[in-house]
């Protein structure tokens, strides 16, 4: 949870750095995508939480691309949650001709996985036709994680990372989905106040996340048009058979499941009846203008004017969902970058330190500062690829128990050798595990429970 006790500075700058985006052109707006629709609430592996495109601030000769899905995945559950589903497919489709329609892809797929100590295997296809394998980093139980296992494709230049990763995301989910609540019940008229009423608490502090990621030269995806386009999508194919020994076959076309360019549309600008509609489209229906009415229906139920909402659909109908990047915008400064002349105000796609959500609720509020007060990640970002945080891990053994002063509480069982214990339970406000100790009663064999009397029995 970050608390900020001093951050006028830091918000004066981002409603000057706000209304200098205005008055350059419409910048990019943001929620959390986790779980932003019926499909994805089912559908836990498909969906998209979020995703990030900069290039590397050490060399920006390249591009990363990082996605996540998955979320509020828990330390204690890494075994079991720690798998990338072997029947999607992950997608990045890519503009670069200026058209809505994506010009190349990339794709990730992954072998079926058990967890538990043992890899899965990545196929990664790239869009001059060539393609590699990579092998997953694996999740541990104990307090340290495992380094990310990075592969670099030795034809290509290209460098994969896929594991389970802290969530880089950070919001205050709560506050967020409070104010579009309330603009929902009172169009026009949303209580702002609900936002950063609960000052600054991150929703995914403490949380993993799936991370797929990849580096590789800006020349692969560049083409005609000054500006690259990334959408990240999950897919399925149409069909899935499921066969007497568990295994499950696909075949058919492969059907979108989740997606995100810009990640506020879906969560906060889809009406809740068209959000699978809107999650398993794609750019060019964007683009036609199938979702613009619901979205400018959005954008005047949280009091966003004329101006600031053409800068919206700007972004996110004229030429499809993108996260637009412009390989010229300069990008530097640690955990992924944090120059003020780069970054997603700029086109300079999304970076991890990027402060979107207030920046987001700001342009919504016309440019007026809103924010949820959550102003940094709970962890801090790499220097280097995959730039995200290692996982948030079990917690290390306890050496010593704590104690209370009094006993907190007791329970007899028997114990396994036939003997009774009473069980007690140590505690203090200083370590987090509760320790508890059995204590046998040498004498005491069995206990005959008192019954009440039969005309009291029911």
């Amino acid at each position: 949870m970050i608390r900020s006790k001093s951050t006028t500075a830091l918000l004066g700058a981002l409603i000057s750095i706000a209304a200098l985006a205005v008055w350059l052109g419409p910048p990019a707006r943001t929620f959390a995508n986790h779980i932003d629709s019926p499909i994805s609430t089912q559908e836990r592996g498909a969906n998209i939480t979020d995703h990030w495109v900069f290039l590397d601030p050490s060399d920006n000769s390249k591009v990363v691309l990082i996605m996540g899905t998955q979320g509020f995945i828990i330390p204690g559950e890494h075994f079991g949650m720690s798998i990338f589903d072997p029947h999607l497919r992950y997608r990045w489709m890519i503009s670069n001709s200026g058209s809505p329609r994506p010009d190349e892809n990339i794709d990730v797929t992954y072998s079926p996985g058990v967890g538990r100590l043992t890899a899965q295997t990545a196929t990664i296809a790239l869009p001059n036709g060539k393609q590699f394998t990579a092998q997953t980093t694996i999740a541990t139980q104990t307090p340290a994680a495992n380094p990310p296992d990075i592969t670099t494709d030795p034809a290509t230049g290209v460098k994969f990372f896929a594991g389970v990763m802290d969530d880089p995301f950070f919001l205050d989910d709560t506050g967020a989905n409070l104010f579009v609540a309330s603009a929902t019940m009172t169009p026009g008229h949303p209580d702002k106040s609900v936002l950063g009423r609960r000052g600054g608490r991150d929703t995914y502090a403490g949380f993993n996340v799936l991370i797929t990621a990849l580096e590789l030269p800006i020349s692969m995806v560049k083409g005609s048009a000054a500006k690259i386009g990334f959408e990240a999508v999950t897919q399925r194919q149409a069909v899935q058979t499921a066969g007497d020994d568990g295994t499950i076959t696909g075949s058919g076309d492969w059907k979108t499941l989740d997606r995100e360019g810009f990640p506020l549309v879906t969560n906060g600008l889809i009406p809740s009846p068209l959000k699978d509609k809107f999650a398993t489209s794609n750019p060019e229906a964007d683009a036609q203008g199938v979702f613009k009415a619901a979205i400018m229906a959005s954008l005047k139920a949280v009091g966003t004017d004329q101006a600031h909402a053409q800068m919206v659909l700007d972004t996110t109908v004229t030429h499809g969902d993108y996260l637009f990047l412009d390989p010229k915008v300069p990008n530097s400064g640690p955990g992924g970058g944090t120059n003020p002349s780069g970054g997603i105000l700029k086109n300079g796609g999304r970076r991890l330190q990027d402060v979107t959500p207030t920046l987001v609720f700001t342009l919504l509020n016309n440019g007026q500062l809103l924010t949820d007060h959550v102003l940094k990640n709970d962890k801090a970002f790499r220097n280097q690829f995959p730039f995200v945080a290692d996982p948030h891990q079990p917690n290390a053994p306890v050496t010593s128990p704590r104690r209370f002063s009094s006993k907190s509480s007791f329970r007899t069982l028997r114990a396994p050798t036939g003997a009774l214990c009473r069980y007690e339970a140590h505690d203090t406000p200083v370590s987090p595990p509760l320790t508890i100790t059995a204590i046998p009663f040498p004498t005491l064999r069995s206990i005959r429970p008192r019954l009440p009397p039969a005309s009291e029995q029911r």
